[in-house]
């Protein structure tokens, strides 16, 4: 009983910090295209620039987490590391506001990059820790929709500042990342032990390629995520939307993710099978398209919404899967997370590509068309499960065996 008073509170304390630190990643990841526009006057390109580096430097060190961790093991715990990793971005993210011109902004925005790269991956290995089956989807669950609305609510705070004041939201970073910093002593030092003899029975044969699909997925989603960043402020602009209702309507693809998760967390036998993957890839696709070619804010909207719950189904099961098959290890919240990094990276610089082949329907066509082919191939564990009578028809199979003979 004391463990599990014990495990209730290290989750509780996670949501806590969770929630706080996605603010911050809110206002850098969705929020930052808007501060460039309005206080630096960006152009479209510049901004994907922008993003692309970020994205690159946030999978470089993810990746790179993992090893960090270990090799500061014999001075430092996972909460000490954690700690600091949310002292520095309270550190870095404020530099635009206090210094003049376009160096800090991107000092700032690199920083805040690399050290939510570490922070994420440490945050989750703290969340699967001790957890199994049922235990463990409820608490991705919790988890994502803590973290979604969490970085949704810049998109609202921001309205008010982001045409005359928009540097001034960067300064929410240090805020929520101070908050988080507070929370951390309630965290054990080191993640619990993940019992292998308790992961196996709720771990499956068909886990490995449902893994594999939702880990080609994720970072198509947030290549198409990351695409849409940049462009929205201009696209938005193009349909008539006033500056102050405009990052109040990127919020709804954000919104529709948390209902996704919502769903999936009333509705548990999704895992274990091929049918949401399937339904979540054809979202991602068709929504990012409606969203960047619609003639309308009516239309835009439709796509947000679209395309948010594809996102949340995505991140969920990859999630899930990362780190119900590799034991709550950092390396999986490493990995889950170079992956969306490696999309944050690839969206924007294929966005350049449309641009450079003149821009709005160019930019759909081209990423889109990367995504769908990436998704199509994202399914090749499913195809050669089928073909050797081991998958079964898409969406079918019992979740809580292995797969269909």
């Amino acid at each position: 009983m004391a463990a599990d008073a014990r495990a209730r509170r290290t989750l509780r304390t996670v949501l806590a910090i969770t929630f706080l630190a996605s603010i911050g990643t809110g206002v850098y990841w969705h929020g930052l295209s808007f501060v460039a526009r309005h206080a630096y006057g960006y152009e479209q390109v510049h901004t994907l620039v922008l993003y692309a580096v970020l994205g690159l430097l946030y999978a470089v060190a993810a990746f790179a987490a993992a090893g960090l961790v270990r090799r500061v093991a014999c001075v430092a715990s996972p909460r000490s590391v954690l700690a600091s990793v949310l002292a520095a971005q309270c550190a870095v993210a404020p530099l635009p506001v206090l210094l003049p011109g376009e160096l800090p902004l991107w000092i700032s925005a690199a920083g805040v990059t690399v050290l939510s790269a570490v922070m994420w991956p440490l945050v989750e290995s703290f969340l699967g820790s001790g957890l199994h089956g049922p235990d463990m989807r409820r608490a991705v669950s919790q988890f994502n929709l803590t973290w979604m609305p969490a970085v949704a609510l810049p998109m609202f705070a921001m309205a008010p500042l982001v045409e005359h004041h928009a540097t001034w939201t960067l300064a929410f970073v240090s805020v929520a990342c101070g908050g988080a910093l507070l929370a951390t002593p309630l965290l054990p030092t080191h993640p619990r032990p993940h019992d292998d003899a308790a992961a196996a029975g709720h771990v499956t044969d068909r886990y490995p390629a449902l893994l594999r699909c939702a880990r080609t997925l994720l970072p198509v989603s947030y290549l198409l995520a990351a695409a849409l960043s940049p462009i929205v402020p201009y696209r938005l602009a193009e349909v008539g939307v006033e500056p102050v209702w405009q990052t109040p309507a990127t919020a709804t693809w954000m919104l529709a993710r948390v209902a996704a998760v919502g769903l999936m967390l009333a509705l548990p036998s999704w895992h274990g099978r091929w049918g949401p993957l399937g339904l979540a890839a054809t979202a991602l696709v068709g929504g990012f398209a409606l969203v960047v070619v619609g003639p309308s804010i009516a239309s835009m909207l439709v796509g947000f919404a679209v395309f948010g719950a594809g996102l949340g189904v995505v991140y969920t099961a990859a999630l899930y899967y990362a780190l119900a098959v590799h034991r709550a290890d950092v390396d999986a919240g490493g990995t889950h997370e170079a992956l969306i990094g490696l999309g944050y990276g690839g969206g924007p610089l294929l966005a350049l590509v449309g641009v450079g082949l003149g821009g709005g329907p160019a930019i759909a066509l081209v990423v889109a068309g990367t995504g769908l082919a990436a998704a199509a191939w994202a399914f090749t564990p499913w195809r050669a499960g089928r073909r050797r009578g081991s998958a079964g028809r898409i969406g079918g199979g019992d979740p809580g065996t292995g797969p269909t003979p």
